[in-house]
């Protein structure tokens, strides 16, 4: 009997847990860089229903990398409201994403505020990313390069963290620690569009013309997304302005 017991329970659990198998198909589909792979697995472990709410943030950040901002609203602000209380983490976490949607739709002030209440409770490497390149945006110049270069004490090792700090020496005129900045950056293989575009411009500015364009022009062969800081159409009407 005791086998067909044993049986039994593991089939419950699948039943139960089947959302969240399926989302976990979702995770390693991501962490392949199968994006497109990993949204449809999501998409299923919404519809059958019961997700966690940890794979439920996940969930709206694979929706928001798609540009579906509104789908990611409306899942992370259900989350957030469902947040027990004992478990403050997963509405700071939600509150995170959050921000990154309000970014998007344009309201960047809110999206600031709203980070900077997650900030005051939960700190992690994700939200110094994504404060950072807010504050850079809202170009308060002073503001952004204390935090940033708290991020970067906080984790010195992460790409954006240190292209957020590069790109605030080159707002202030640092040009130096910025090369400086770019240049470790390089050093860890970084594959995202606005570390070359930043990189080449910068070179560019100091006179290494042709190193510059070769770089700004690798940018192109990057996958922009959705939550990139830059676009294709802008690297390419920097070329053509050259």
């Amino acid at each position: 009997m005791f086998p067909w017991l044993f049986i039994f329970i593991i089939l419950i659990y699948i039943i139960v847990k089947r959302s969240d198998i399926v989302a976990r198909i979702g995770h390693l589909r991501h962490a392949k860089g199968n994006t497109s792979g990993a949204l449809k697995a999501f998409d299923l472990a919404n519809k059958i229903g019961n997700m966690s709410l940890h794979n439920k943030i996940s969930y709206g950040y694979i929706l928001l990398r798609f540009g579906k901002i509104d789908e990611a609203g409306k899942i992370l602000t259900m989350v957030s409201i469902q947040a027990p209380a004992k478990k403050p983490i997963i509405k700071y976490r939600a509150r995170a994403m959050l921000a990154l949607v309000m970014w998007k739709r344009g309201e960047l002030t809110d999206a600031i505020e709203t980070l900077e209440g997650v900030f005051e409770n939960y700190r992690n490497t994700i939200i110094y990313q994504s404060l950072g390149l807010m504050y850079l945006e809202k170009r308060n110049k002073i503001r952004a390069l204390k935090f940033c270069l708290e991020a970067y004490e906080y984790n010195d090792q992460d790409k954006i963290i240190i292209d957020n700090l590069a790109e605030e020496y080159v707002l202030n005129g640092d040009l130096a620690k910025a090369k400086e900045m770019y240049e470790k950056l390089f050093t860890l293989e970084s594959h995202f569009p606005e570390a070359f575009f930043g990189y080449g411009k910068l070179l560019i500015e100091l006179g290494e013309r042709k190193r510059g364009i070769e770089l700004v022009t690798q940018a192109l062969d990057k996958p922009f997304m959705f939550l990139s800081t830059i676009t294709r159409e802008e690297v390419e009407r920097y070329l053509e302005n050259l």
